[in-house]
């Protein structure tokens, strides 16, 4: 398979394993690793040899959300370049979610903002218990703008409402009772069992059937929020470069409170 700079790739028989491959930052998203996913996805879509794609994370996270020094260089873009920037993410989730693939989130350590956007676009997530989720973009003057849509799939519209406005930290458990997670488990080990086990059962099955079964749960889910989702990178690219956020950023990387 290609080699990328930010993920690394593993192809065994039918299934493809993705690993998220920047744990100095806790596979924090940046444009770079956003083109690379979307990239992979997009090359393997007519390869029918591969059936299943497991995303993982290196080193101690899933995924720890936006790269915020990359999200902070949005204040110098010109328009054209933040809303390009912001289409790319929009995109990446979208690409995810619409891929012919079984895609399967296996999560483990932090999982804030962005990363719940993959695992939301993902079919299937597992994670260990003691994961650690928080859709935290409110905490730095941000909306949670790409990955709401993949969010309200999985998640009711008025608990999302709770854990987008207060952008408090939630367990495995609780993700699975919020609807993001399927299912969470006490050990590493005994996700690997079921996993390997459930990937058996679905590689049994029709490949055809599998698809098209997929095709059809997305499109009537997807049917009411169509239209909507053609602002949400208009949506992204204006509060990137608002004061709000700037001042967030800042404060983040300068570990204090904001000043709203």
């Amino acid at each position: 398979m290609k080699e990328f700079n930010t993920i690394k790739t593993e192809l065994s028989g039918q299934i493809a394993t993705l690993w998220l491959s920047r744990p100095e930052v806790h596979n924090a998203l940046d444009d770079i690793m956003i083109r690379e996913l979307s990239t992979f996805f997009k090359e393997i879509e007519d390869d029918d040899k591969i059936r299943l794609v497991v995303i993982r994370g290196k080193g101690r996270s899933f995924c720890s959300g936006a790269d915020l020094n990359w999200m902070k260089k949005a204040f110098s873009l010109t328009a054209e370049e933040n809303l390009r920037e912001s289409k790319e993410l929009s995109d990446l989730f979208r690409i995810i979610f619409a891929s012919s693939k079984i895609v399967i989130a296996v999560v483990h350590g932090n999982v804030f903002g962005g990363g719940n956007g993959i695992v939301a676009a993902c079919d299937i997530a597992y994670c260990i218990d003691h994961a650690k989720f928080s859709l935290s973009e409110t905490r730095i003057g941000m909306a949670a703008a790409s990955i709401t849509p993949y969010l309200l799939r999985k998640v009711h519209a008025s608990d999302l409402k709770a854990l987008i406005f207060s952008a408090i930290s939630f367990n495995g458990k609780d993700a699975v009772k919020y609807g993001l997670i399927n299912k969470s488990f006490s050990s590493p080990e005994f996700l690997e069992l079921y996993l390997n086990s459930l990937i058996s059962e679905i590689l049994e099955n029709g490949k055809l059937a599998l698809i098209e079964s997929k095709r059809l749960i997305n499109r009537l889910t997807n049917q009411s929020m169509t239209e909507e989702m053609q602002h949400i990178p208009e949506i992204l690219a204006r509060i990137r470069v608002s004061s709000e956020a700037q001042e967030g950023f800042s404060a983040f990387l300068e570990k204090r409170k904001p000043r709203w």
